[in-house]
C-alpha cells in the first residue's frame, strides 16, 4: 500500500515580493493547507529575520534552506537558532551548507577555497549550542571559545544540510545531522543523492531523517514559453563553479559543457540555449496545476519528505496564484 503523501510546504522569499508582503502570504497558505516554510538566503529578504515574524504570527513549521555556514559565526548561528526555537515553540530546524563562490566570496568577500571544512568544522561547532550545552572549539577555519546559550531549550534544535555533490553527501551522512536540503533535481536522482548520504552513515538512515526539496513550479498553459524563461535564468545557475559540477554529477555533461562554452563568448542567449527541454522538464515542475501536483507526487514517492514549493513567478499575485492552485490540486 503507498504510503499517504506528505503536507506542502512553501519557501520564500518570493522573487518581487518584499519582507512583508512575504509574511502577508505565508499567513494565508497556513489557511490554505500548507505545513511549513522554508526560507531560503540570496539576495534578500534574509532568512532569519522572516521566520523570526512567521514564528509569532502563524503555527507553521519553520525551516532555513539554508545559508551559507561561512557567512555568519557559529555562536551566531546557534545564538539565531536558539531565538527561533524560542519564538516559534519549538518548530523551527536550521539549515547550513557551502552556497557558492558568488555569494560568500564575491558578496561575502569570504575566502571560499574550503567550503565543505568551514561547513563540517561549523557543524561540530554549533551541535552543542543547539542542544543548550557549551560550545568549545577549535578548527582550522571556525573557533568558538566557550559559547553557551542562555537556557537550556526544551528540545534540540534539528540541522539539517544543503548538498550538491557525493562528497558533502557522504559528509551529511558522516556528520549524524537531522536531514538535507535538495534544489535542482529530478525526483530521479533523489535515491542517487540519499545513496550517497546512506554511506556516509555507515549504509543506512533513521527512519525520522528529513529530506526538504524546494520544488520550482510554474502553473501555466504554456510550457514551452516558461521553459524560454527556465533556461535563460537557470543557465546562470549552471555557468557556477559549484552548479556546474552538480548538474554533470547527474547526467547533464553536455548542458554543463555548452553553458560554460557560451559564458566563455560572453553570449547569454546560446547560454539559454545550451538548456535542453529534457533538463528543463526533468528537474521543474511544469503545467496544470494537477501535472505540477503529480510531479511533486513524484519526488515525494522518490523519497522527499517535506516537498516545499517555490514559485516561478514574478510578484505577489502571481506567486499567490500559483501556490493556492497547487494546494488545490494537492487536496
Amino acid at each position: 500500500m503507498a504510503q499517504p503523501l506528505p503536507p506542502l510546504a512553501f519557501s520564500l522569499p518570493l522573487t518581487g515580493v518584499d519582507a512583508r508582503e512575504g509574511v502577508e502570504i505565508a499567513k494565508e497558505a497556513e489557511q490554505r493547507g500548507y505545513s511549513a516554510c522554508w526560507a531560503a538566503e540570496v539576495q534578500g529578504p534574509d532568512a532569519f529575520t522572516t521566520l523570526g515574524a512567521l514564528a509569532v504570527t502563524t503555527g507553521l513549521d519553520l525551516g532555513v534552506a539554508v545559508v551559507p555556514a561561512q557567512t555568519r559565526s557559529p555562536f551566531v548561528l546557534g545564538m539565531s537558532a536558539r531565538s527561533l526555537a524560542e519564538l516559534s515553540g519549538d518548530r523551527f530546524t536550521l539549515g547550513i551548507g557551502a552556497s557558492s563562490e558568488v555569494i560568500v566570496g564575491r558578496w561575502g568577500g569570504i575566502d571560499f577555497s574550503r567550503p565543505l571544512t568551514h561547513v563540517r568544522e561549523t557543524v561540530e561547532a554549533i551541535k552543542p549550542m543547539l542542544a543548550g550545552e557549551k560550545s568549545t572549539y577549535e578548527g582550522e577555519l571556525v573557533n568558538v571559545g566557550g559559547y553557551r546559550p542562555h537556557r537550556s531549550p526544551a528540545r534540540r534544535v534539528p540541522l539539517v544540510l544543503g548538498a550538491l555533490n557525493p562528497r558533502s553527501c557522504r559528509m551529511v551522512g558522516e556528520l549524524d545531522v537531522d536531514g538535507i536540503c535538495l534544489n535542482q533535481l529530478a525526483p530521479k536522482h533523489v535515491p542517487m543523492v540519499l545513496d550517497e548520504v546512506a554511506k556516509g552513515a555507515g549504509g543506512s538512515l533513521p527512519e525520522d531523517f528529513t529530506v526538504m526539496a524546494r520544488l520550482f513550479c510554474a502553473v501555466t498553459d504554456d510550457v514551452e514559453g516558461m521553459r524560454a524563461i527556465v533556461k535563460a535564468t537557470f543557465s546562470n545557475y549552471i555557468a557556477t563553479s559549484v552548479y556546474n559540477k552538480f548538474y554533470r554529477w547527474m547526467g547533464y555533461e553536455d548542458v554543463a559543457d555548452g553553458v560554460l562554452e557560451a559564458q566563455a563568448r560572453g553570449d547569454r542567449d546560446a547560454m539559454a540555449a545550451a538548456v535542453t527541454d529534457e533538463l528543463v522538464d526533468d528537474l521543474f515542475c511544469l503545467g496544470t496545476p494537477e501535472q505540477v501536483a503529480a510531479k511533486i507526487a513524484d519526488y515525494c514517492e522518490a523519497g522527499v519528505t517535506v516537498p516545499a514549493v517555490m514559485p516561478l513567478a514574478m510578484g505577489r499575485e502571481q506567486s499567490e496564484q500559483v501556490l493556492w492552485d497547487i494546494a488545490a490540486a494537492w487536496r
